[in-house]
């Protein structure tokens, strides 16, 4: 039969290796928090710079329309412009060529001798 003593050191044994198992296990799962930590703080930075990236893509790309738009409107004013002058010259030339038929037509008669 053991002893109260040995009874008690067995226990305490049992006790200090449960302990120690469970300071191994704290220690893996603060290695795995670290690690989570780490990636997780790359990941932060990844989406950061993504972020950069993105900001200065949709800038380029607004440049690209407002300057497509310009060319456009610019393309615009100038086949008005070309229009608008077409038809100017064809009512000029129209306005010279109605005047011309509604003035008596010139004639030289020449004078009769007695």
């Amino acid at each position: 039969m053991e002893s109260k003593l040995e009874v008690t050191q067995r226990e305490a044994e049992e006790v200090k290796d449960i302990m120690l198992e469970n300071m191994n296990k704290v220690d893996e799962r603060k290695e795995k928090l670290e690690d989570l930590e780490d990636r997780s703080a790359k990941l932060l930075n990844r989406a950061m710079a993504f972020q950069k990236t993105s900001k200065k893509v949709k800038q380029k790309k607004r440049r690209e329309y407002l300057k497509s738009k310009a060319g456009l409107i610019a393309l615009v004013i100038v086949l008005a412009l070309v229009i608008i002058t077409v038809v100017a010259v064809m009512l000029a030339n129209k306005s010279s060529s109605e005047e011309s038929v509604k003035s008596p037509s010139v004639t030289t008669s020449t004078p009769s001798h007695p």
